[in-house]
């Protein structure tokens, strides 16, 4: 990809909705250098575009491009072939005081509005969320996708594969990056031809694992552990052998969004959009 020499590579990976093929190839290229992606702009100055974003989503990204610190490198991944807690990153100079609302307890709290995405690590591609804040619970929330591609990679009937992606990028969004490694090597593998029989001997203990785990499970308690908990034994099953289930379609998960993020606090917003993983460029299940 014609990438300049750091002495600590750190790059910032954007998708656009047609790039998750050049995003699983760049991943793992990444992880072959032992490379770490960087979390926001802000710790790197390589950026790396993978697919062929839109107009909206293209001028998202020239924005992140000009504020990254210099030296700084950007790279196009274009590829045919593929490769085997924190809270969100906001943009404070798009962020506006709006006006003084009342909390629950009669309290006047100020009233921010706050974009989370397009552009941020371990985020849906094209997806854009308007939030409006009192203090850090979301009042209101407008879901807009705002680059999308025709059919999608995980059409293609990659069940385990796709649900092991969801998994790692939940796990990175909870800050679990060890265990979202290890869902990303298990994807990879299932993408690489390895038998089902073999991997699910390597899903089946780190399955265990994330199950079990106290932290993950106080974190992500409710309705984001219920999603977990059924993506782990979609994935067992389909290793397995079992007939697939039925997968949401993105356009209807985006319509649900904006309803589960009502009320919560900002730290759970973005573990409630991994939680649906809405994939912008899968415009019907595989």
């Amino acid at each position: 990809m014609g990438l300049r020499r750091f002495a600590t590579p750190r790059p910032f990976v954007v998708p656009a909705a047609d790039g998750t093929r050049d995003r699983l190839a760049v991943e793992a290229e990444m992880r072959s250098r032992g490379w770490r992606p960087a979390l926001s702009p802000a710790e790197t100055g390589m950026l790396v575009v993978c697919g062929h974003p839109g107009a909206e989503l293209a001028d998202a990204i020239e924005t992140v491009w000009r504020d990254m610190p210099e030296p700084r490198v950007r790279a196009t991944a274009d590829l045919e072939g593929v490769a085997g807690g924190s809270r969100p990153a906001l943009d404070l100079d798009d962020v506006h005081m709006a006006d003084r609302g009342d909390d629950r307890d009669g309290l006047r709290l100020d009233v921010l509005h706050v974009p989370l995405g397009p552009v941020l690590a371990n985020w849906p591609a094209g997806l854009r969320v308007d939030l409006t804040l009192q203090g850090d619970v979301v009042q209101a929330a407008e879901v807009t996708a705002i680059d999308t591609a025709d059919g999608g990679f995980w059409n293609e009937g990659r069940r385990a594969a796709s649900r092991l992606d969801s998994v790692s990028r939940l796990l990175r969004v909870a800050g679990w990056d060890a265990a979202g490694e290890r869902a990303a090597v298990l994807r990879d593998e299932a993408l690489g031809g390895v038998p089902d029989d073999v991997l699910a001997k390597r899903f089946a203990p780190f399955a265990r694992r994330v199950g079990r785990s106290r932290t993950l499970r106080w974190m992500t308690r409710g309705e984001v552990k219920d999603r977990l908990d059924g993506w782990l034994r979609e994935i067992g099953a389909a290793l397995d052998g079992e007939a697939a289930r039925t997968r949401e379609p993105w356009d209807e998960s985006l319509a649900v969004l904006p309803s589960l993020l009502e009320g919560a606090e900002l730290a759970e917003a973005r573990l409630i959009v991994a939680s649906l993983d809405p994939d912008l460029g899968t415009a019907a299940d595989g």
